[in-house]
C-alpha cells in the first residue's frame, strides 16, 4: 500500500474517531460550547499519538517511523 493511501486511511480513521467522540458528547448532553472547545484538543491528541506510533513527520499511524 502506498504512503498516500495509508495517509488517506489514517485521516479517515482519525476523523471517524473524532466523530464518535462528538456523537458521544452530544448524546451525553454536553454543552455545545464545551464540545466546540474540546474537538481541537482531541484532534491535537490524535496527531500527537500518531507521531509517537507512526511517522513523526506525517503524523500518520499507518506508516512505520522506521520505514519513513
Amino acid at each position: 500500500m502506498t504512503k498516500a493511501r495509508r495517509q488517506i486511511g489514517d485521516q479517515s480513521t482519525k476523523g471517524a474517531a473524532l466523530g464518535l467522540c462528538v456523537y458521544g458528547m452530544v448524546k451525553q448532553n454536553f454543552d455545545p460550547m464545551l464540545i466546540a472547545l474540546i474537538v481541537p484538543l482531541i484532534s491535537t491528541v490524535f496527531a500527537w499519538v500518531s507521531t509517537k506510533i507512526g511517522d513523526p513527520n506525517l503524523a500518520c499511524l499507518f506508516i512505520d517511523k522506521d520505514k519513513a
